[in-house]
């Protein structure tokens, strides 16, 4: 069984390390923020993202590659994260009145303004790697 270790190397491989890392973090940031209402959705749908592109990373170092299947889950991939970025943009300035200093409640602002952050820049990567 050869591995092609040098796709690690290449755009494309570093590219789809930086949807896993920036993908988990949406997922920690998602999940750290409390379960309440689309945040839901937004946490299935970024580990169903994550895991298919690990599957699809394994794939290419098996020198297989099905460049239709990796340009539809990235456009896929994509469109839902512009989603889950108005999903979070909505949870952010529904926290906003939570930063205010000596508020007692518990605030999700700067988690919730984290992970919109975090699916811009997944939405940026898998248009890119959908431009590969």
């Amino acid at each position: 069984m050869n591995l092609n270790w040098r796709f690690l190397y290449s755009v494309m491989g570093m590219l789809q390390m930086l949807q896993l890392l920036v993908g988990a973090a949406f997922i920690i940031l998602t999940a750290k923020s409390g379960f309440r209402g689309p945040v839901y959705f937004a946490l299935f749908t970024s580990a169903f993202f994550c895991l298919t592109t690990l599957i699809l990373l394994f794939i290419r170092l098996f020198d297989k590659y099905w460049w239709r299947v990796n340009f539809l889950h990235d456009l896929l991939a994509a469109a839902l994260y512009i989603a889950l970025m108005v999903i979070m943009i909505d949870q952010t300035l529904g926290q906003s009145y939570c930063n205010f200093e000596g508020n007692p409640q518990p605030c999700a602002y700067n988690v919730f303004l984290g992970a919109a952050v975090c699916s811009g820049l997944c939405i940026g990567l898998y248009l890119l790697s959908a431009r590969f």
